[in-house]
């Protein structure tokens, strides 16, 4: 299986590469229609690509004229785009009554359900804004990558408490969400001594279990 995608990985690489397109249109049937077609194709992606860094570069400037924007792109992981998009998307923090409330909104909190009598299990809500789930799901596997940092440092106590490497990243973007939500509803800059604090305060200690931030 993973053999398999990787393979489908390097063939979609080559496809656009340019370096590889003489090899592939020599690959071509005898068609001139064809090899037409694909160039045209080829000149319409790499004309996309530049107009999509210069958006890209448009948006990081229209970004960082806003207050907001400017305080939550401090965090790890996060940077101009996604600390404009969760600005964009949100629209204010005010809508959400608890950090649950949030949770459920991204796609990243734990819900209790059960059947009739049956045990009750956790499981993720299936109704979420997908752009904004994907968004902080994204920031957290930055921040974690990155190291040196509040968030990475919680991915590491999670991964030694037993959770596995995607349960700690959900755990590690919910508090990054959290400090997010928290920052822009009080209007205070990032505070990386803050990261945790609170969900410590709450178990009486200096430590964040997996519990804590799963509940």
């Amino acid at each position: 299986m993973h053999h398999g995608r990787r393979r489908y990985r390097a063939v979609q690489r080559a496809f656009i590469d340019q370096a590889d397109r003489p090899v592939l249109l020599k690959r071509l049937p005898a068609n001139e229609a064809l090899r037409e077609m694909i160039t045209w194709m080829w000149e319409s992606y790499d004309d996309a690509r530049v107009h999509e860094g210069k958006w890209r570069r448009r948006l990081v400037q229209l970004a960082q004229k806003v207050e907001v924007v400017q305080r939550l792109e401090a965090l790890p992981g996060v940077g101009w785009i996604r600390a404009a998009t969760w600005y964009a998307y949100l629209d204010t923090p005010w809508r959400f009554a608890s950090k649950s409330a949030l949770y459920k909104y991204l796609g990243i909190g734990l819900l209790r359900k059960h059947s009739g009598n049956g045990p009750e299990h956790l499981g993720v809500p299936l109704q979420a804004h997908r752009l904004l789930k994907w968004t902080i799901l994204g920031a957290a596997q930055s921040a974690v990558a990155q190291g040196k940092n509040p968030f990475a440092d919680l991915y590491g106590r999670w991964i030694q408490q037993g959770l596995s490497a995607r349960l700690a990243r959900r755990n590690v973007a919910r508090a990054e969400s959290a400090t997010l939500w928290g920052m822009w509803k009080n209007g205070s800059a990032y505070r990386p001594e803050w990261v945790g604090v609170a969900a410590a305060a709450q178990r009486g200690d200096s430590g964040v279990s997996a519990r804590t931030m799963a509940d």
